[in-house]
């Protein structure tokens, strides 16, 4: 290559790296003052009377707090990044901390924390996102924290808006606190919400909703290499009533499910919901490589998911160790039309009372809002559960698995074993007229045989019927997630004949993302075995430099010695 060329190419690799501020105008900050010359909120005030592209720059400032102590900062009808720098914004409990309106907004490394709005009755009146609150505003949010702000709805971020989307990317909410959607509340109208390598912690909720809330009328919800744990609702604030599209729902599912045996143990309601709720009527909602543990709540102690007229998928993620005080320790799944859990583990949750650990519904004439009655058929329907594992949750009745669909579950290369409960232990159906009240099992292991409903076993699901699947703890096996391994005796290894319920094609990796199959078939479960570790290796000491020095002065030491006596042999 010539040097023109290399000239030409450094240039477009430099106008393609710049081309995401191309033309902006970028404002400095100098100072961590709240106001004045030189101050962030000053850069703001000239940044929204712009009308370019902004860029704000709190390089300068790096590491350092800035204390909002005059009112909420505020993006009104702008194009803004704001490159943080590792800074603090602290409002200190005095206020918000930033409100967006009609804008596009991205937020680089920074923190937001200390902001409150005081709660009153509902949701409106603008108490809501004590650190953030977005309003018709494209928003993403990247290599950030928002802890330690409180209000009525979304403790630390509330997001709503038309046709737009937000992105929560390699970010951390935590320790926040609101009524309703502890750490974020979001409401998106035919937008895209995502969470990404971010992790939701340790928030409250005194009504519902303890990690966040997220709703979109016909747009996407991904929760993605994300972990939500530690979250709970508390109880009290007993005059809050949820609007919105959340109020909608809860509403409409109480309805369909008025005198249901499930219906007033929070499936209906929705719930407290200790982790997180997501929404979506037509839109899909995917979980994948997360994992959603030590969440608590009255009702739903894990995860609440609704799909109404999308799809829903769980894939390669870990839910355990959340709690209910009286119905679905993991959580709800529901969908319509597309309901699908594989490569997962459903692991050490409890409930006081029914459905300890995960619990699916399916059911066609089920219209979680106001969606107009369909005929019969119009669609396809999917309800499966395929190469997951269900292990180590307990409840009252129905420990593992809570199946209410009108068409059977589809279980495929699964374990659902080793769960806790009086009555049907591992799977039990919703006893109501219109259920299938079956499931067709396939090359899987069920420890204990449900006697709400019928398991149609194939002939090697049949044979494992009650077997030990010797699964080892909850552990880091490899990749993202916690999960149970199979001992290399265990009855489940290589059991799936490789074409078999998608072993090795549609399927081809486990909950890690190794390879299926390993060996001569595929594991049921979530995990394939692979090879047996190898031994540890021999620790290698290192030495610093007064070790190294004192070595060498040893290994010289032993060669003098050793050329004094050579010479002394050879004289």
């Amino acid at each position: 290559m010539n040097s023109y060329s290399k000239t030409a190419l450094a240039a477009a690799i430099c106008t393609a790296l710049s081309a995401g501020h191309a033309g902006a105008a970028t404002f400095n900050v100098t100072n961590t003052d709240d106001s004045g010359i030189g101050s962030l909120r000053d850069a703001l005030t000239q940044a929204n009377a712009n009308d370019e592209a902004d860029i704000i720059d709190l390089s300068t400032v790096s590491g350092q707090t800035i204390s909002i102590t005059s009112g909420q900062l505020e993006i009104d009808g702008d194009d803004v990044t704001i490159d943080g720098a590792n800074v603090t914004l602290d409002a200190g409990g005095l206020s918000r901390v930033l409100a967006t309106y009609y804008s596009d907004v991205t937020l680089n490394d920074l923190t937001i924390t200390g902001g409150f709005v005081q709660m009153v009755t509902g949701i409106g009146g603008g108490a809501e996102g004590g650190g953030i609150l977005a309003l018709e505003t494209d928003l993403e949010i990247n290599d950030s924290e928002i802890s330690g702000n409180s209000s009525d709805a979304g403790g630390g971020l509330s997001f709503s808006g038309y046709y737009t989307s937000l992105a929560v990317n390699d970010s951390v909410v935590s320790g926040n606190n609101a009524a309703f959607g502890g750490g974020a509340y979001v409401s998106s109208y035919y937008g895209a919400v995502t969470f990404s390598g971010s992790q939701i912690s340790s928030n409250t909720a005194d009504q519902a909703y303890g990690g966040f809330a997220a709703s979109s009328v016909n747009g996407d919800i991904d929760l993605i290499d994300s972990v939500v744990s530690g979250n709970s609702v508390t109880g009290g604030s007993p005059e809050f009533t949820p609007t919105g599209r959340f109020a909608d729902v809860q509403a409409a599912l109480a309805e369909q499910r008025a005198g249901s045996p499930w219906g007033n143990r929070g499936s209906s309601g929705g719930g407290p919901v200790g982790g997180a709720g997501l929404l979506s009527e037509y839109g899909a909602i995917q979980i994948s490589r997360s994992t959603i543990s030590g969440n608590s709540a009255d009702a739903i102690g894990g995860i609440f998911a609704i799909a109404g007229e999308g799809s829903l998928l769980v894939d390669s993620s870990t839910i355990s160790g959340n709690s209910a005080g009286s119905f679905g320790g993991a959580g709800v799944l529901r969908a319509k039309y597309d309901l699908q859990v594989r490569n997962s583990t459903i692991s050490g949750n409890s409930s006081g009372d029914v459905n300890g650990g995960l619990v699916m519904y399916s059911n066609f004439y089920d219209q979680p809002v106001d969606a107009p009655d369909e005929p019969q058929g119009q669609l396809p329907r999917t309800l499966l559960m395929e190469f997951t594992t269900i292990t180590g949750n307990s409840a009252s009745s129905i420990g593992g698995l809570g199946l209410s669909s009108d068409i059977p579950l589809v279980i495929n290369a699964s374990v659902i074993s080793g769960n806790t409960a009086p009555i049907d232990p591992d799977i039990g159906f919703e006893p109501a007229p219109d259920n299938a009240n079956q499931a067709d099992v396939s090359f899987s292991l069920v420890g204990v045989d449900s006697t709400s409903g019928t398991l149609n076993f194939d002939t090697t699901s049949a044979s494992l019927l009650g077997q030990d699947p010797l699964l080892g703890p909850l552990a880091a096996n490899g990749g993202p997630t916690f999960t149970h391994l199979p001992a290399a005796s265990s009855p489940v290894v290589d059991v799936v004949t490789p074409g078999s319920v998608g072993c090795g094609d549609v399927v081809t990796s486990d909950q890690r993302g190794e390879p299926r199959p390993f060996n001569a078939g595929c594991e049921a479960g979530s995990v394939e075995r692979g090879p047996d570790a190898p031994p540890p290796a021999l620790a290698v000491p290192v030495m610093d430099r007064i070790g190294l020095l004192l070595m060498a002065g040893l290994l010289g030491l032993a060669g003098l010695l050793g050329f004094r006596r050579r010479s002394e042999q050879k004289f």
